[in-house]
């Protein structure tokens, strides 16, 4: 069990240096979801409703994650205002500091695409039916916003950890405790 638990750590920690992953990711969900489609005839979770219906989740699509952006846009100027030793080490380290960037942009250049293609998504499904497969698009990027989802939980919790120990050693904080 220790094995298992080593391994999956492992495997997480090397997802989450590579934000590229989730594109695969993304893909493979999309794919067998649509291979479920295709072979079962159901499951179709965003082509069952009707044009109105879907016209809704695609602009609340675009809403939810626009307000998500701007937790984004928090939590990276909570990171670029910590001080401390540990949040020094984690914006100048090299492998971790290129680590936290990459993910930095890559939860914000999502937020972007998917709303936009939420709402582009608006304009281009016309029809009852969506024989363009417009459906399938917008489902693609909101996977994709769920992976980037967790790694924006991870930085956000990676960034509290390190400003609470960084505020814990501080001297005032020393000072109180004597």
């Amino acid at each position: 069990m220790q094995r298992l638990v080593e391994t999956a750590r492992g495997l997480l920690q090397r997802w989450r240096s590579r934000p590229a992953a989730d594109w695969l990711l993304t893909a493979v969900a999309l794919c067998g979801h649509g291979l479920l489609v295709a072979l079962t005839g159901r499951g179709d979770i965003f082509g069952a409703p009707d044009r109105e219906q879907r016209l809704e989740i695609y602009t609340t699509g675009a809403t939810v994650v626009a307000l998500v952006g701007s937790f984004v846009t928090a939590a990276i100027s909570q990171y670029a205002a910590a001080t401390g030793r540990r949040m020094h080490t984690l914006r100048t380290a090299g492998h971790l500091a290129s680590q936290f960037r990459r993910n930095w942009v890559s939860i914000l250049s999502a937020t972007l695409l998917i709303s936009g293609v939420c709402l582009l998504a608006t304009v281009l499904d016309t029809t009852e039916a969506d024989p363009g497969g417009v459906h399938w698009i917008v489902e693609a990027v909101l996977l994709l916003g769920v992976a980037r989802s967790y790694r924006l939980l991870w930085l956000f919790d990676a960034v509290i950890k390190a400003t609470d120990r960084d505020l814990a050693d501080s001297p005032e904080r020393q000072q109180l405790r004597t």
